[in-house]
């Protein structure tokens, strides 16, 4: 049996929108086998990917719309190399935030949303608030985003950086994590 044998009434966010996952279509081995080679290469087509699947065109078609449609596909995307901007150094932003203000928080989250170098952002659990990682063109280019961005946002109550030295896995090496 498959770790994952059904998603029922869970959420997904694409592109600012929520949408239910509500169950109506239960994850089987192919849709598995079909989200794993498309998070390996979402420029597959449908002839490779059904080759890959061991499905027909037709009936592979028509599984990766319905895991479109329900949410379990969120969207396809090119992963851009970083240096291709001129951004040679990479690094993760452990985040505290001063949460007692609200109208403060969304203009925290508006300046990351609005700022390039900042690739994700995410909210975590433990010692800190938030992960942010980020692309930028160097030393210089960190410390403006941390003294003159970050730490002048209200909201911020200290940020801690850690820089990348090698990345041994990305978004699309290997299997999915499912």
């Amino acid at each position: 049996m498959p770790k994952i044998d059904r998603i029922a009434e869970k959420r997904a966010t694409v592109d600012g929108a929520t949408r239910l996952l509500d169950g109506a279509m239960p994850l089987r081995a192919p849709d598995l086998r079909i989200l794993r080679e498309l998070s390996r290469d979402g420029r597959l087509s449908n002839v490779e990917l059904a080759r890959r699947v061991r499905m027909s065109e037709s009936a592979c078609l028509r599984r990766v719309r319905a895991l479109e449609e329900m949410g379990a596909i969120a969207g396809y995307r090119a992963v851009i190399n970083p240096l291709a901007f001129g951004k040679v150094l990479a690094a993760y932003m452990l985040v505290n935030l001063d949460q007692r203000v609200a109208a403060d928080a969304k203009a925290f989250l508006d300046v990351i949303r609005a700022d390039e170098r900042i690739v994700t952002c995410a909210a975590v659990t433990g010692e800190y608030d938030l992960i942010l990682e980020v692309a930028v063109k160097d030393v210089a280019d960190l410390t403006d985003l941390t003294l003159d961005t970050l730490l002048k946002l209200p909201t911020v109550r200290d940020v801690v950086t850690c820089l990348s030295l090698r990345n041994y896995k990305t978004a699309g090496d290997g299997a999915a994590s499912f």
